[in-house]
């Protein structure tokens, strides 16, 4: 992106001395490009404190620049999915400024409004409002002052790409630079809360936006083709060291000695840091520090019981173990009532293990004490609850805190990236110095938070007429002791160090999003503990859409069993379903049959493009769906899968998912989005799943722990975006979030077309080739 020269000057002249919030006071002007990042990162070590910036000030939001540039300011993170294209294409949209002339800044807690990060897929859909808002409320000023100026009405007036022009003779124009450029605002907004926050005017009908709806290309991606962005695990800044963890060798393991000379003589040595059970070594090079923890000589005590179970063992334990957490039963109609009448009754358990983040790259961050403030560098995706956590864990007053967000890989859910940016700044608090802490591979696998694992029970009733009357769910998920994020008390620091919250975190066992007419529920949630839940790698947290996918894939599975038992049509039995239930205020009835009907036209479902359990040799050839709905958004996934009778080997041929997300920002980052989700989703289905034995995680590489390869790729991925609104065209469509939802039903539709292609339920995951292998032979004997 190119660099307003105005901009590059002031920010060499500015930065050194002052922050950004001072700066504007003085002259409005102030902007970051993600391709000089470090070069003025590394300058911006500001004397003085970083107090929250005030999201009812116009000013923070968004800055005019004498060129007639405009930098946006918003409290979120771009975790990959273009999310920042979009948000510039928002405001610019309502600001009336060409996306060119645009710069985006994100997630600095210095000089950016809090809107806490990312997560929850809620960019788009909640904090979209507020960045739009606020861009209608900046033109709405710009016109009145234009209004002065000409001395006319502003209805007398038009703006195109930054120039107010007199509609009645255009000649006479005046550009936003020249009304405000360098300038402040001083424009009060209201809002109870920052998702509130708003000011005189209205954001535009859909039916005159202009930027929004455009694939326009993504401002992220050149920089991380050509390789000039910095990421923020190549962040440096003068007098920087290096720092490396040495782990518990089992869980609950204590230290009894650490021998310091065993490296203290080494080159580049700096320290060893030891609380409690945290153990660092830190050197000046990182090749050094990696040798450095390798050598260093510790005595550790382990502990006299088991950790927990091995995880050959892990679903017996669940279905045995006493809850730590029991759920309360959600009851509609008379279930029981209704399983005794039933013609028929369906039975069926689920199972789904620990999984990890399996980030392409390890956790990380750097932290710089300098001039008696703390900046932490960071790609965790909630950079300011990274701020609060460690300003309370330092005991440090927030104002000396701030984060930069940078990008990196740790994204989608509570990663290790919360406890790298803990340790990078308690390390740099306690020596006084830069330092950056690095995981290792088999660290990452083995220490990062797990989403948890289920077992799931469900019944289902059918009556003379095949027609479902009742459904019973039951899970059990091993959850006890969430993590959330950013919590000084329960990051991998603070639990090795011996810190802990007065009562663990409870935990879910979420029942599933239901959009079917089952006239009698029983849904009910429980949580179970493992035996140790401190110091442990078995650590729970979020993962991507949290428990959504074990949940659906555990419900649709079964929703599908139950449209076999009837014998109808997978896809005739949801809408059946659907269509029988009541609208709601998101329209969600509707939208959903618009996705279902507009995945199976694109697929070809019924068509012949699948036939159950056709065959090519030794191939068979099936075909699944799976739906569901995440907050707005609601999807279809259909899935052509293969399965080699030989190798047990599943080959997910073609997908295809129908996407309503109401208002789409950008159509082609939308359907990259969804075909990513999609593409974890499968790899979650086929491959992953955590190990272990009764002390430790045993799978902490890429070969005992696998993730899909390039080979698991299908031959072809079709995103449908579909506007299934009852009213299509009403100005007001809303916009809602779509980084989770495609990922929600893939191991459902899945599994239900692998039950397609065989006849055989596979009712545990992940399908790799040996475990399908086993259950082919046991059902030909």
């Amino acid at each position: 992106m190119k660099f307003p020269t105005y901009i590059a000057s002031v920010l060499g002249q500015k930065l050194p001395s002052s922050s950004r919030r001072q700066f504007l006071l003085a002259s409005g002007a102030i902007v970051i490009s993600s391709g000089t990042l470090q070069s003025v990162f590394s300058q911006t070590a500001s004397v003085g404190t970083y107090p929250d910036p005030d999201y009812l000030q116009l000013d923070t939001w968004i800055v005019i620049h004498p060129d007639n540039t405009a930098t946006f300011f918003v409290g979120k993170t771009d975790g990959g999915q273009g999310t920042g294209t979009a948000f510039r294409q928002m405001m610019a949209d309502e600001l009336d400024m060409a996306y060119t002339d645009t710069i985006l800044v994100m997630g600095r807690t210095d000089i950016t409004p809090d809107q806490g990060g990312s997560g929850g897929s809620d960019a788009i859909e909640v904090d979209g409002w507020p960045m739009r808002r606020t861009a209608a409320e900046a033109r709405r000023v710009l016109l009145e002052l234009a209004s002065t100026e000409f001395g006319v009405d502003v209805g007398e007036l038009d703006v195109s790409n930054g120039v107010i022009y007199l509609i009645q003779d255009p000649s006479r124009t005046v550009t936003y630079a020249q009304l405000v450029g360098g300038k402040r605002f001083d424009i009060t907004l209201s809002g109870a809360n920052i998702n509130a926050t708003k000011g005189q005017a209205d954001v535009k009908k859909v039916q005159d936006l202009q930027l929004i709806g455009q694939s326009i290309q993504r401002y992220d991606i050149p920089p991380k083709v050509d390789g000039s962005l910095t990421w923020a695990v190549d962040m440096t800044v003068p007098g920087m060291v290096h720092a490396r963890h040495v782990r518990p060798p089992v869980a609950g393991a204590k230290i009894i000695s650490v021998d310091e000379s065993s490296i203290s003589g080494k080159q580049g040595f700096v320290a060893v840091v030891h609380r409690g059970n945290y153990l660092a070594v830190v050197f000046e090079r990182e090749e050094q520090a990696i040798a450095g923890a390798s050598d260093l000589k510790v005595a550790w005590q382990k502990p006299t019981k088991p950790a927990f179970p091995s995880s050959q063992k892990l679903f017996s334990y669940i279905r045995e173990q006493e809850p730590a957490v029991i759920g309360q039963d959600l009851v509609n109609g008379e279930p029981e009532a209704a399983f005794a009448s039933a013609a028929r009754v369906i039975e069926a358990d689920y199972e789904v293990p620990f999984q990890g983040h399996t980030a392409i790259g390890p956790a990380h961050a750097m932290a710089d004490p300098s001039d008696g403030q703390l900046t932490i560098y960071s790609n965790d995706m909630k950079t300011y609850g990274l701020r609060n956590g460690v300003a309370e864990f330092l005991n440090l007053p927030r104002e000396k805190v701030r984060v930069v967000y940078m990008d990196g890989p740790q994204v989608y859910g509570r990663t290790a990236a919360d406890d790298a940016g803990f340790e990078a700044a308690f390390l740099a608090h306690e020596l006084g110095i830069p330092v950056r802490v690095q995981w290792s591979r088999a660290e990452e696998t083995a220490w990062d938070t797990k989403g948890p694992a289920f077992t799931f029970r469900l019944r289902g009733a059918l009556d003379d007429e095949n027609k479902p009357t009742a459904l019973e769910y039951e899970a059990r998920a091993l959850d006890y002791n969430h993590l959330w994020y950013n919590d000084p008390n329960t990051v991998l620091i603070a639990q090795l160090m011996g810190r802990r919250t007065p009562t663990p975190a409870p935990g879910s066992a979420p029942t599933p999003d239901i959009l079917y007419a089952i006239p009698n529920q029983k849904l009910t949630g429980h949580i179970v503990s493992l035996p140790q839940i401190w110091e442990t790698p078995l650590r729970c947290g979020n993962l991507r859409d949290p428990n959504g996918p074990q949940v659906t894939f555990a419900f649709e599975s079964f929703i599908d069993e139950m449209a076999a038992a009837a014998k109808v049509d997978p896809v005739d039995f949801r809408m059946q379903l659907i269509t029988a239930m009541p609208e709601d205020n998101r329209f969600r009835r509707a939208r959903s049959l618009a996705t279902l009907k507009a995945a199976a036209q694109s697929f070809g479902w019924g068509q012949g493009s699948a036939p159950s359990g056709s065959s090519r040799n030794e191939v068979l050839l099936g075909q699944g769906v799976a739906y569901t709905y995440r907050n707005g958004t609601v999807v279809t996934v259909m899935a052509e899968t293969e399965v080699n009778t030989l190798t047990g080997r599943v080959f997910v041929k073609r997908l295809v998912c129908a996407h309503d997300c109401g208002l789409v920002i950008n159509p082609t980052n939308l359907k990259y989005t969804v075909e990513c989700g999609m593409l974890h989703g499968l790899s979650r289905a086929l491959w992953e799943e955590v190990q272990f034995d009764e002390e430790k995680v045993t799978s902490t590489d890429w070969i005992s722990h696998p993730t899909m390869r390039h080979s698991d790729t299908p031959e072809s991925i079709d995103v449908i975006i579909v506007n299934g609104d009852p009213s299509p065209d009403r100005p007001d469509l809303p916009h809602y979030g779509a980084g989770e939802a495609s990922h929600k039903p893939m191991i459902a539709a899945i599994a239900n077309a692998i039950f397609d292609a065989t006849g055989l339920r596979l009712r545990s995951v992940p399908f790799r080739a040996e475990k399908v292998l086993a259950a082919l032979k046991e059902q030909a004997s």
